[in-house]
């Protein structure tokens, strides 16, 4: 969110004086807003944290303002009377992402109510009730990205319009000027977000004292699920002129409708005196991503199947016997053979026609085992195929959660497997899952091989992803060998960005894309 301090006006009563002298003098044209919704919201609502969005997405966001006695008089430390009661606003703000590294934003803000008190007491007239704000434009340059980067850094241009309502504490009539700074990290499930700057702004006396510029700067730490997110906020300023020292406690949470809208709110106290600091403020709103431009998806090339083989025509002879290689005979007319080539041959073999399994189970009599452990999931599928467990737990006991399944084309895991951010070392949160997937191809040596693929989500440099990717892919397969799984059985892919499974426009899109598979490579 963008940082806007107000002209201090009326901190204590010792500028009555003053101000009583003329009756029913205007209030001094000022902001009194202090807090404007932040356009682009990557990663928190209240600090931009130096992420940029996708290049060509639109976002578009409405909130609701709500704040409560955001001009108060002091006298002597102690509050005496609000000025301002409440006031509530509508923010309309808009980001659009040029490309990888420039954003430009703009916020629209109307003051819908204003209740007004207390300035005749002091010499004014009362200020008016609703009207325009004073309506910023925007400008973020991406420096860093943290897919490539320690930290993610922009710096940014907020200027603020001269034409807000003088007239009901809406704006000063002057330009206002903002450049700044922001950084953010991801750090485990949550991003850590940084922000500071300079307000430029004409001086202006107010009673006995002289308000202008001044160093806004904001702190936050915000999460990173799927759908619903939260955050916690810090924001203040150093006053370059005798005012007080502004500072409010912000938490806020979002939820996803879909990949492109959101409802979002955002509230707390404020903790100064100086103007513009309410006793508590609320902001709730819905913010939709109305364009995305599609790219291209890369998608790994398969292989054409070979021709089939023309069948063996075999030689005319004078005498057929039946029991040589591709000749019809029955069962009985060559018990010696072994038709089902499984090691057992036809006189011993219960199942001569169905090749025994090989599985260590029953395996002399000829015959498969479809499911050894009796509890009625096929071997095929059963994670623990000499243990009987329910179908719900992958025919495994109950106590021994499940994390892996077996499907015809792949291993899928239900959880994520963990990195270190950035880079290509297995957090051990996730050594119990690769634990499973050791065990079943132990269990499964029909398994003879496993395609251990990589995936991103697009940000960064799309070279560098699928590097990361081979890498990470790599460190499943080390992780995998140190558990006894024979390197031979295991391949590494690095995909990268190129095989999304869900839209890289939100942040819960790109955390589905941030993936490992496992891929059964089917016999030649």
């Amino acid at each position: 969110m963008i940082l806007r301090p107000p002209l201090r006006l009326l901190s204590t009563l010792a500028l009555l004086p003053t101000l009583a002298s003329a009756a029913s003098t205007p209030a001094p044209a000022f902001d009194l807003e202090r807090l404007s919704l932040n356009p682009t919201s990557r990663a928190a609502l209240g600090t931009s944290a130096g992420g940029l969005r996708e290049p060509g997405e639109l976002r578009l966001s409405l909130a609701a303002h709500h704040e409560r006695s955001p001009l108060t008089l002091y006298r002597d430390g102690e509050r005496r009377e609000s000025l301002i009661g409440s006031r509530t606003q509508v923010q309309l703000a808009g980001t659009y992402t040029v490309s990888k590294r420039v954003e430009v934003g703009a916020i629209l803000p109307l003051m819908a109510h204003q209740g007004t008190s207390g300035f005749s007491n002091v010499g004014m007239t009362s200020p008016e009730s609703w009207g325009l704000g004073t309506p910023v434009l925007q400008g973020r340059l991406g420096l860093l990205d943290e897919a490539s980067a320690p930290v993610s850094l922009a710096a940014e241009l907020a200027v603020g319009l001269p034409v807000g309502n003088k007239d009901a504490l809406q704006g000063s009539g002057g330009w206002d000027v903002t450049p700044r700074v922001a950084a953010g990290r991801t750090v485990g499930p949550v991003v850590l977000g940084l922000e500071a700057g300079v307000r430029l702004r004409n001086r202006t006396a107010v009673g006995s004292r002289e308000v202008g510029s001044e160093l806004p700067w904001a702190a936050t730490v915000a999460t990173t699920g799927h759908k619903l997110r939260g955050e916690l906020g810090l924001r203040s300023a150093v006053p370059l002129t005798d005012s007080p020292v502004p500072l409010e406690l912000l938490a806020g949470g979002r939820y996803a409708l879909g990949s492109r809208m959101e409802v979002f709110a955002l509230g707390g106290p404020g903790l100064g005196t100086a103007p513009g600091t309410p006793a508590f403020r609320v902001m709730a709103g819905l913010s939709v991503a109305a364009l995305q431009v599609d790219r291209p998806v890369m998608r790994p090339r398969v292989a054409e199947a070979p021709a089939p083989e023309p069948e063996p025509v075999a030689p005319p002879v004078a005498v057929v016997d039946v029991c040589a290689p591709n000749q019809s005979h029955s069962l009985e007319q060559c018990p010696n053979l072994d038709d089902d080539s499984d090691g057992v041959a036809n006189a011993k073999d219960h199942c001569p026609v169905d090749p025994e399994d090989r599985d260590g189970f029953l395996d002399e009599d000829g015959c498969p085992e479809v499911d050894n452990d009796g509890d009625a999931v096929a071997d095929v599928v059963d994670n623990c195929p000499l243990e009987s467990g329910p179908a719900s737990n992958q025919g495994c006991p109950a106590k021994q959660k499940q994390l892996v399944v077996i499907t015809q084309d792949r291993l899928e895991i239900r959880e994520k497997v963990y990195f270190a951010s950035g880079k290509a070392q297995v957090l051990p949160r996730s050594f119990p899952l690769l634990e499973q997937v050791a065990k079943v191809l132990e269990n499964h040596p029909e398994l003879t091989a496993i395609l251990v693929e990589g995936h991103t989500d697009s940000r960064g440099r799309p070279e560098t992803n699928r590097t990361l990717s081979q890498q990470r892919a790599a460190a499943v397969i080390q992780k995998l060998e140190s558990l006894g799984v024979a390197t031979a059985r295991l391949m590494a892919a690095g995909r990268g960005p190129d095989a999304p499974v869900a839209s890289n426009t939100t942040a819960s899109g790109r955390e589905l894309n941030r993936r490992v598979e496992f891929h059964i490579v089917p016999h030649d």
